[in-house]
């Protein structure tokens, strides 16, 4: 335990930013950079339909494939994909 080699936590915000991205095994989306906070409108407006959508379809075979944060698992989100 010696102090050189202890990483302690930061515990207060951090700076940053957010960014989207695809990836395929033989192609990748641009990433997209997402100023402020992203709810499920802005999601669908400025993600899935400019970026994602598009580039799914160029693929033969695709899972799409997302984690549960808020935006990506809301009703608005979910009734979008399905109608796509």
């Amino acid at each position: 335990m010696l102090n050189s080699f202890v990483i302690h936590p930061h515990t207060g915000p951090a700076p940053g930013i957010m960014v989207w991205g695809g990836i395929g095994y033989h192609s990748r989306t641009p990433l997209e950079r997402i100023a402020g906070t992203l709810n499920s409108q802005r999601y669908i407006s400025e993600v899935l339909d400019p970026v994602a959508l598009p580039y799914l379809q160029g693929l033969t075979t695709a899972i799409f494939q997302q984690d549960n944060v808020r935006p990506h698992a809301t009703r608005i989100v979910q009734r979008f994909m399905v109608n796509q």
